[in-house]
């Protein structure tokens, strides 16, 4: 059962992975100036943190390759300090970590849970 929960809430990030991905745009400067989507982008960030907090601990000590705690502690951040989220971290996180967590959890983490 404990594969099966992991497989879904992996899943489920990688399904906010995308969405991001087709909202965020490719221009920085655009997104600094357009509000709805920072708040948008945020929103994904905090999805990702609650998907992977679903994961179970034991889960993800078999896929250590990803900082599942600073995952978890942005979605914290954006959730209660958003007041203190600079639009361009926020670019930087979206545009360069999300895709490796996406890539990783699409070819390592859910493959990794089938056999189980």
């Amino acid at each position: 059962m404990t594969a099966d929960k992991a497989r879904d809430a992996a899943e489920r990030v990688v399904a906010v992975c995308d969405v991001l991905a087709e909202i965020i745009g490719d221009d920085p400067a655009a997104f600094e100036s357009d509000v709805r989507t920072q708040w948008a982008v945020e929103m994904g960030l905090i999805r990702i943190g609650e998907g992977v907090n679903r994961i179970p601990d034991e889960v993800l000590a078999r896929f250590p390759d990803q900082p599942w705690r600073q995952i978890v502690a942005m979605r914290n951040f954006a959730a209660h300090q958003y007041d203190d989220l600079v639009p361009r971290r926020v670019w930087r996180t979206v545009t360069q970590a999300v895709p490796v967590l996406r890539r990783y959890l699409s070819d390592t983490v859910i493959p990794g849970l089938e056999d189980r």
